[in-house]
């Protein structure tokens, strides 16, 4: 019997801390729809895959990877699939990364990028296949032959050398119209074959003023400048990029990883994009060539570039496309702000985050992204939202004692063909529901059901609600009815613990916090007695509602150890005795 009631108090204390921190929450402004990404690198092996080429431990890293994240309400990844010329894809065009079995071109025994997007989708992540393009090698290394070959050696006539203080790497001249053609198939061939969310294009620019194009800008250049020939030459790929995928699937975004500033700014001197490597992003973004860009704005708030600076500049130039910010936390001065850098992009109503790189925000609380986050929907690709979810109920089920089980029926097509492709589960202590809070947002789902396990129960009774969302991120206009869930077994536990009304009761040596079940409206009084039965003082003159009612007081300070606590209701007195 002791363990029984020992169990009961354990409930009584969890109900009551529940209560505090859902009417005391901390004040967060958090917007509900935002992009929440990550750039997992796998060149170097840096986020992924581990330092081993078995694939049960890879398979089991990348999982531990996308549930970190899911934990930490992310909902975008934009994962590496090419780099050093090597893919992590299935391609009839370039070799298999040697870092999945330490030899280049050897087949492994899965598809990772199958494998990241079907578990990602599991979790209701977007998955953008990243890949570094004209840069397709560093170091002198020697390169293997392979099957296919390394378009190095399949191509030589296309590569360029390229040196820079110590440092040699090998670039792709997108000035021959065949190299634009054969990094456009690239991305084609990933969205034929795989069902991935986007495409996120790295290193879509020269590597410098000095990179040796001569011969392209003779045969080409048709008295352009060498600079007007070099931007346009990166305008026309990413404009056929972006014409070919999308004219197959219309739904892929097509996006990139821009250089942080764009032209120099009094505050924001360095490495010009458009100037310096020939990267004119908002000229895609003016053509509508680009869905979104996130530019890489890796410095601190006080150093010259500054951060808030940039973030001004790039989302007051987006062109009505998103713009998701950059930050780097890899860096330690960017690391001690990374709560303040999410807050500014917040205030000049920047897309969402992105950070780079897995690794340096693996281990970090994000109190900024304390509740979940829907991504925006594009609005010139699909602005037809998606018909609401029907006949949805609830349950506690018996066999646990906080597990609520939700079910809910899949909509019918809306005009343009789309179902919902997830749904929102909204919860509440009260049976008002804000869908545009993200307070409300429990969590997002594929599946046409849900289980809520409520570890800390702060009360008898939740209130629900679903919406649909389609791929395009669209949420239906209305959502289903609210509907109570009690929990049953709580209160079955609960009940012969105090007078029937009596839910919770906790006191110390200078407060008491009471919860008061009622199904009916009523006046009542809290008044308190020492253990002889005389009284002290009323605490409480109160109308109950209906549902929960929570009281907290203050104990008399009085030289006395024994009390009883007298609640008055209109047609019967409950009486508890507690010592402090």
């Amino acid at each position: 019997m002791k363990k029984i009631m020992l169990k009961k108090k354990q409930i009584i204390t969890i109900l009551l801390l529940g209560i505090y921190f859902s009417l005391y929450p901390p004040i967060i402004s958090q917007p509900k729809r935002e992009v929440r990404a990550v750039w997992i690198a796998t060149n170097y092996q840096l986020d992924w895959p581990p330092k081993t080429y078995n694939p049960d431990i890879q398979k089991k890293t990348l999982i531990e990877i996308l549930d970190n994240l899911k934990s930490k309400n992310f909902n975008t990844i934009y994962f590496q699939v090419r780099s050093q010329g090597t893919v992590l894809y299935k391609s009839k065009y370039e070799p298999w990364s040697q870092y999945l079995t330490g030899k280049l071109g050897e087949n492994p025994t899965y598809d990772p990028l199958e494998f990241i997007i079907e578990e990602a989708h599991k979790r209701n992540f977007e998955i953008h296949a990243w890949l570094n393009m004209i840069n397709i090698k560093s170091s002198d290394s020697p390169i293997p032959i392979t099957e296919p070959p390394h378009i190095a050696i399949a191509r030589p006539d296309w590569v360029r050398k390229y040196f820079e203080s110590n440092n040699v790497s090998y670039w792709l001249d997108p000035g021959f119209p065949e190299v634009r053609d054969y990094l456009k198939n690239l991305c084609l061939e990933i969205i034929e074959n795989y069902d991935i969310d986007g495409i996120h294009l790295d290193y879509i620019r020269y590597p410098g003023k000095d990179f040796d194009d001569s011969l392209s800008y003779e045969m080409y250049g048709r008295n352009k400048s060498i600079e007007d020939f070099r931007r346009e030459n990166i305008n026309l790929l990413v404009s056929a990029i972006y014409d070919t995928v999308t004219s197959i699937k219309p739904m892929v975004k097509i996006g990139s990883a821009p250089i942080g500033i764009y032209e120099n700014l009094p505050d924001a001197r360095g490495w010009e994009g458009k100037h310096s490597v020939f990267q004119d992003s908002r000229e895609w973004l003016k053509r509508k060539k680009h869905d979104y860009v996130v530019p890489q704005i890796y410095w601190d708030l006080s150093s010259n570039p500054k951060f808030e600076v940039l973030v001004d500049d790039w989302t007051k130039n987006n062109f009505d496309r998103h713009v998701v910010i950059g930050i780097g936390a890899y860096s330690e001065f960017v690391a001690k702000e990374l709560e303040k850098q999410i807050e500014i992009t917040r205030k000049y109503n920047a897309s969402g985050q992105s950070f780079f790189r897995y690794e340096n925000i693996k281990n970090r609380k994000f109190n900024a992204y304390r509740f979940p986050a829907n991504i925006p929907p594009m609005k010139w690709k699909d602005s037809i939202p998606p018909n609401p979810p029907f006949a949805f109920s609830g349950k506690n089920l018996k066999w646990k004692l906080g597990l609520i089980e939700l079910v809910w029926g899949i909509p019918e097509k809306a005009i343009d063909g789309d179902t919902a492709q997830y749904y929102n589960i909204y919860r509440s202590f009260t049976s008002v529901i804000n869908r545009e809070n993200p307070e409300y947002i429990l969590s997002s789902t594929q599946n046409y059901f849900y289980y809520d396990f409520i570890r800390r129960p702060s009360q008898l009774e939740y209130y629900y609600q679903i919406s649909s969302f389609d791929k395009g991120h669209n949420e239906s206009l209305n959502a289903t009815e609210i509907i109570k869930v009690e929990l049953t077994n709580l209160k079955e536990i609960l009940r012969p613990v105090y007078p029937a009304n009596v839910i919770a009761f906790r006191v110390n040596k200078r407060n008491g916090e009471l919860i008061i079940e009622s199904d009916t409206q009523n006046k009542i009084t809290i008044s308190i007695f020492d253990g002889d039965g005389i009284k002290i003082k009323d605490l409480i003159k109160s109308e109950l509602k209906i549902g929960l009612n929570y009281f907290h007081f203050e104990i008399p300070q009085i030289r006395k150890k024994e009390f009883i606590l007298k609640i008055f209701y209109p047609e019967k007195t409950d009486i508890i005795n507690f010592k402090i």
